[in-house]
């Protein structure tokens, strides 16, 4: 029993540090693709030998697509997510209304608008630090800018199986515009504000053709989104990178935010990082 324990964990090891490699080099190789290719409003595209690899673009609206073996890369334009860093709280309003339904969606946005502020007035139905010492939480209000996405289920209001469901719209890149042709179904309606039906129409209009204008997003919505300076109907700079190996069960991924944009010293940025 104990030889055959041994040889389980022994394997288990060996697949888990073939899962490391696997997945560090593909980052690699997938950054040195973004970084040659040619942004588009709904992907990242480029030309290279399939020797480099058969992948010859990366769709940035957080689609699963097969690079290589059993890894998988995901990539999420932020102008497409709903920023915890740039919007405003409307949209998340709205997404946490939809999701939640009852009503409590002004209350956990004004509660995490007083856990990122840096005085102590409370909003309406939101939560300063008397609220967190009553309930005898051993924490408070940051009163400072999350420091990871996690962070937002301390608040009042928030729980994890509501986390979980509004997670995938959310991101604490920060967003240069709005981009509808990288944004989900939940995204669209949040911040455009509109309904089923008219997403419905919005959606075959753009599985012909991506949108680039208000007007066009006007004709179909009754909406407008470019006000003042920002990037609209086109991907952010900033991209959340997903590798992970395996399938259907991950035996590892990363994840890091990265800024894409070349200066002096640095190819590209990392904002932030996990590997797990």
């Amino acid at each position: 029993w104990l030889v055959k324990e041994h040889l389980k964990a022994a394997e288990a090891l060996r697949k888990k540090t073939e899962a490391i490699l696997k997945a560090r080099s593909s980052y690699d190789t997938i950054i040195y693709l973004i970084l040659i290719g040619r942004m588009s409003p709904t992907e990242i595209r480029w030309s290279v030998s399939d020797e480099i690899s058969r992948l010859k673009s990366l769709p940035l609206d957080g689609k699963k697509v097969f690079l290589s073996e059993d890894v998988f890369i995901q990539a999420k334009d932020s102008n497409g997510l709903i920023s915890l860093v740039s919007y405003g709280s409307i949209p998340l309003e709205r997404l946490i209304q939809k999701t939640e339904g009852n009503g409590s969606a002004s209350g956990i946005v004004n509660s995490y608008l007083d856990w990122i502020d840096t005085d102590s007035l409370v909003r309406v139905n939101g939560a300063e630090v008397f609220y967190y010492q009553g309930e005898g939480l051993p924490y408070g209000p940051r009163n400072y800018a999350l420091q990871y996405q996690e962070e937002i289920q301390l608040i009042k209001g928030m729980n994890k199986e509501l986390y979980r469901q509004i997670e995938p719209h959310l991101t604490l890149l920060p967003s240069v515009g709005f981009n509808p042709n990288t944004a989900s179904d939940e995204v669209l309606m949040a911040y455009l504000n509109i309904d089923e039906n008219t997403l419905k129409g919005l959606r075959e209009y753009m599985s012909k053709k991506p949108l680039s204008s208000d007007m066009e997003l006007f004709a179909l919505t009754g909406r407008k989104i470019a006000t003042g300076e920002g990037t609209y109907f086109f991907p952010s700079p900033f991209i959340e990178l997903i590798v992970s190996v395996g399938e259907p069960k991950s035996l590892y991924q990363i994840k890091a935010g990265l800024d894409t944009r070349q200066n002096a010293r640095f190819p590209y940025g990392i904002l932030y990082w996990r590997e797990e």
